[in-house]
């Protein structure tokens, strides 16, 4: 059964209408964040600076094309204009679906190279505490046999495991909402789609969207 509503209550024409302003100002705000930070990546030493280029460039293409369909999606929700509204549907169907996979996959990597993590953080800590410190401290934390610090390693393995744990969360309730969002998209998509384009529809559709339960008293 296809969505009705989004988030329960609002009409579907002003949901996906509101996905794509919030979209369209996330990736225009990324877009001029990469374009005034460019003097960074120039700034790289010579023999990294064609990839570090490459893969800046393409970040820029990639996100203009986003911000671009997300501004189709809300000219399409304003006009009802089937052709903008699947532009905007696929791409964001093909960027939720890259930020699922992405997402899941770091945090996997995570999970597997938690000993590698606990152990940078030790090594950081040691490194800055060394410097901090002088032969006057009053304070020599316990050493292991195996030359790590003691309070080092309980703060590291405690602040590892609470990062997997809210970036756990904060993966399963972004992608869900990504999710959601892409099938309401979907569904107004489809609901266009169902109208044939004609005029009649068209404003049958129009009348749905904004009065819905109008619509539905209509029918009995």
């Amino acid at each position: 059964m296809g969505l009705n509503n989004c988030c329960f209550c609002i009409p579907l024409r002003t949901g996906v209408t509101t996905i794509a302003v919030i979209s369209s100002a996330f990736y225009v705000a990324i877009l001029i964040w990469l374009i005034t930070g460019r003097n960074v990546v120039y700034s790289f030493p010579q023999s990294e600076l064609s990839a570090a280029l490459g893969v800046f460039w393409t970040s820029v293409s990639v996100v203009g094309v986003y911000a671009v369909s997300s501004l189709f999606g809300v000219i399409g929700g304003i006009t009802q204009n089937r052709n903008m509204v699947n532009i905007f549907k696929y791409l964001y169907v093909i960027m939720a679906t890259l930020i699922l996979v992405s997402s899941l996959g770091i945090w996997i990597a995570m999970m597997v190279k938690k000993s590698s993590i606990v152990t940078g953080c030790e090594d950081y800590l040691t490194t800055e505490m060394s410097k901090t410190s002088s032969s006057t401290s009053y304070y020599s934390p316990v050493t292991l046999p195996n030359g790590t610090n003691k309070v080092h390693q309980d703060e590291c393995e405690a602040a590892t495991k609470q990062l997997l744990i809210v970036s756990g969360v904060i993966i399963l309730i972004g992608n869900f909402v990504q999710v959601y969002f892409a099938s309401t998209i979907n569904a107004y998509a489809c609901r266009l789609k169902s109208s044939g384009g004609r005029s009649a529809q068209h404003h049958k559709l129009r009348d749905m969207d904004d009065f819905p339960e109008t619509s539905k008293m209509a029918v009995y």
